[in-house]
């Protein structure tokens, strides 16, 4: 009779400690393993857009650069703006970009997985798609742009916990807006607003530049500028 109880207690102790041995150990790894995905910041940002992006030269049309057209030097467009301010914070990150207008934006819901293998191969910690202006609006809501999105940003992750932002039009672009602000609420993604600069034409396109229409529609120095800020003001948190 005296023996029941002392058992009882035995047994509630090693319950006890095994439990406190279980919840270290479980804590301790969700930590370390908080620390190495989640809350680290991006080694590897691969930024994949449009002609705002990047564009080589083509003369016929009045474009000289070999960057993201009507910016008038290099350093002025939004990918060199957006690596200068990440590199100020964190200078190991290493960049990469590339214009997809044709393999992606203008056939989205029928591009192919292998051109795009190269850059899930790179293993990207951040990935900013800059993708709204070639993609016909009507066609988004036809050919279901969301879940396109949502395969194309799984196939560039390759199975990796990455960071996302897209960036909305720099056109006006209603409906590929309002399909990157539900999928990246879906998926919680980042998502940049755009919208409203291409409003202040004189200032933030190159019109007054370039004759040639395609090209002048393009942001300007000052148009890529406020591009840069407001993807900085999105991301800016990832490199502290």
């Amino acid at each position: 009779m005296k023996t029941e109880p002392l058992f009882n207690q035995k047994k509630l102790f090693r319950s006890i400690i095994l439990t406190v041995f279980y919840s270290l150990f479980f804590t301790v790894n969700i930590n370390a393993f908080g620390r190495a995905l989640p809350d680290s910041i991006p080694l590897k940002v691969l930024v994949l857009g449009n002609s705002i992006a990047w564009h080589g030269a083509k003369p016929a049309v009045g474009w000289k650069g070999n960057w993201g057209m009507a910016a008038s030097a290099a350093e002025k467009d939004f990918v060199h703006l957006l690596k200068g301010k990440v590199k100020a914070t964190s200078p190991q990150t290493e960049f990469q970009w590339a214009n997809i207008a044709d393999s992606f934006e203008r056939k989205f819901w029928k591009y192919e997985s292998k051109d795009f293998k190269k850059f899930s191969d790179w293993n990207p910690d951040l990935i900013i798609l800059e993708i709204g202006e070639n993609i016909n609006d009507t066609l988004a809501v036809k050919h279901m742009l969301g879940e396109h999105l949502d395969r194309f940003v799984k196939e560039l992750s390759a199975g990796k916990q990455v960071k996302i932002c897209l960036a909305g039009s720099f056109w006006p672009n209603q409906h590929v807006d309002q399909i990157m602000k539900a999928a990246c609420a879906r998926n919680n993604w980042i998502y940049v607003d755009l919208q409203g600069l291409y409003e202040d034409r004189n200032k933030n396109t190159a019109i007054q530049h370039y004759q040639n229409k395609g090209v002048g529609m393009h942001p300007s120095d000052a148009g890529m500028e406020q591009i840069t800020n407001r993807i900085w003001n999105e991301i800016q948190h990832l490199f502290k």
